[in-house]
């Protein structure tokens, strides 16, 4: 089966690699299928979006230390991606937008499903490329921006996006172009991480490496808003908007998978360290590499040089939040 894109230059229904009508060619570098070369970052104007350019593997820690052996770990998306093969069939087409380091868009590849992962910065598609490793012919990396999807018309049975849509200014175009893209009664799908029971002794052992992981955040940004820190957000309800054109969804359970965590100390203060956050975008790297430094003493002076090793718990699912489009 044919796969067709739309052309950057003439938007002509097109072929992945080049353009039948006007004969422009599609760049592929590193794996990675250059339909834009939009900036990562757009604070200005209109059709503002956060790209994670400046944040890349650091995004997951696994990937850059604690757990860098596992990269065929996938956990939850692992999960939601066996469930959408095995309630939607395996002959579809899935957009994965926003799909970022590859943690999605791998597993649904893996279970045969034609996907393209769409993302607008190009170092988290790099590392998603390196974590792919190669292995997956139906697995399409591109470069495009979430507001002017380059891809025709009813062409994708399911959407999937994880935590994306916050990141831009105006969420309704987003919305539309999903919806645009997606054939009659097709869906956008968004994975979740149900909790699940625990007893006592882990929720208080939770609660403390809560309360510290909040005392020590607290601290970071206070230093950085000492420091004339300008937060980088978008306060935007999108999910008002995603009702305008989508069903109200309903619920599909991964039966028989559970998870634990515990990494959760650690997993944050990496973020912070490293300034992993979209609302961090406008802070230098000086800047939070001397909240970092004062932020490492307070925790070492209150808690112990062993601060990060302190471990939460939490236990739960895998889940399918299904929107379908209106008629």
């Amino acid at each position: 089966m044919e796969h067709y894109y739309l052309c950057p230059k003439c938007r002509s229904k097109t072929l992945l690699t080049h353009c039948n009508t006007c004969g422009y060619e599609i760049q592929l570098i590193n794996s990675i299928y250059r339909f834009c070369n939009d900036a990562s970052v757009k604070l200005e104007g209109d059709k503002q979006y956060i790209g994670y350019d400046d944040i890349g593997e650091n995004f997951e820690p696994e990937v850059t230390y604690w757990d860098a052996n596992s990269t065929e770990r996938y956990g939850v998306y692992a999960a939601c991606g066996d469930l959408i093969a095995k309630k939607f069939g395996t002959k579809i087409n899935i957009l994965d937008l926003g799909a970022g380091l590859g943690t999605a868009s791998i597993p649904l590849a893996k279970n045969g499903i034609y996907t393209i992962a769409v993302d607008i910065s190009a170092v988290m598609l790099d590392t998603a490329a390196k974590r792919a490793k190669g292995l997956y012919n139906n697995l399409i990396l591109a470069q495009m921006n979430a507001y002017d999807i380059m891809l025709p018309d009813n062409s994708m049975d399911i959407v999937v996006e994880n935590a994306m849509i916050h990141l831009v200014n105006e969420p309704e175009l987003v919305i539309k172009e999903i919806s645009r893209v997606l054939k009659p009664g097709g869906k956008l799908i968004r994975f979740g991480s149900p909790g699940m029971p625990i007893t006592k002794e882990e929720s208080e052992q939770n609660k403390h490496c809560n309360a510290v992981l909040s005392d020590i955040s607290d601290h970071y940004y206070n230093y950085l808003e000492g420091h004339n820190y300008q937060s980088t957000a978008f306060n935007v309800d999108y999910r008002t908007v995603l009702l305008q054109y989508f069903e109200s969804p309903y619920n599909e359970i991964a039966e028989g998978f559970e998870e634990v965590f515990t990494d959760k100390m650690k997993f944050r203060l990496h973020r912070m360290k490293t300034g992993a956050h979209s609302d961090l975008q406008r802070t230098p790297k000086k800047l939070i590499d001397a909240a970092w430094k004062d932020t490492d003493n307070y925790a070492r002076e209150k808690y112990g040089d062993d601060y990060a090793e302190i471990k939460g718990f939490s236990r739960y699912g895998a889940a399918l939040d299904i929107y379908t489009v209106k008629k």
